[in-house]
């Protein structure tokens, strides 16, 4: 069964971020964040603010950080008083993200990894091979936590990634760059449908086994005195 059966328009399910976004040195939480009130400003109601406890609970962080980082980003003038992003760009140089991704539940470090490859992304081949400290630079994590989120990301069927060498000028071999391929969103959301199934099977089954423990224990034999 396929999740998202109805085919949509991919520019209508998507929303862009200027590159120079990544300039503005965000820690994942307030890229994020910064990420998710784009999203509601061009694809829900524009007029509505979301509050700190839904930007928490969308994003997988405490309500707290949720508000300091809000608060952050209101100090360097990336929101208007409506929580609206003020973010400046030509209209040339920009990446987009797709709509999907705020309901994958892979946490706030995931997606600002996977934002990064996308924009590193090279837009004919899906690929790109930024190198794990590159990543770690531009996201403000470390590169160990980079690697846990690729893995993530991996699998959960939003990328591939591919082991890379080179032999250098003396014949010697060594690794390269992990290679990245941005992978159709409908691979993850599938992905999600299954897991999800699966994790509700499971439950049926343990609901099921402990009645016929329960109706077992019920109906026993009196035992002899």
């Amino acid at each position: 069964m396929n999740l998202l059966s109805n085919q949509r328009n991919p520019k209508r399910s998507r929303f862009t971020l200027p590159n120079d976004i990544w300039k503005c040195e965000l820690k994942p939480q307030g890229f994020a964040i910064l990420a998710y009130l784009c999203y509601l400003h061009v694809h829900c109601n524009k007029n509505a603010s979301p509050s700190a406890d839904e930007i928490a609970s969308q994003l997988h962080m405490s309500k707290d950080m949720a508000v300091k980082q809000i608060a952050e980003l209101n100090r360097r003038g990336l929101l208007d008083q409506h929580m609206v992003p003020i973010l400046k760009s030509n209209g040339k140089n920009f990446f987009s993200l797709p709509n999907e991704l705020f309901f994958l539940n892979i946490g706030h470090g995931a997606m600002t990894v996977y934002a990064y490859l996308l924009y590193c992304e090279n837009r004919r081949t899906h690929q790109c091979h930024p190198s794990c400290r590159t990543i770690a630079a531009a996201v403000h994590l470390s590169a160990a936590t980079v690697m846990k989120h690729i893995t993530k990301l991996e699998d959960q069927r939003l990328i591939a990634v591919e082991n890379t060498n080179y032999i250098d000028d003396h014949g010697m071999k060594w690794n390269g760059n992990n290679q990245y391929t941005i992978l159709p969103i409908q691979m993850a959301m599938d992905h999600c449908y299954q897991q999800q199934m699966l994790r509700l099977e499971e439950q049926q089954k343990r609901d099921q086994t402990q009645k016929r423990l329960g109706w077992n224990a019920e109906n026993a034999p009196c035992v002899p005195l």
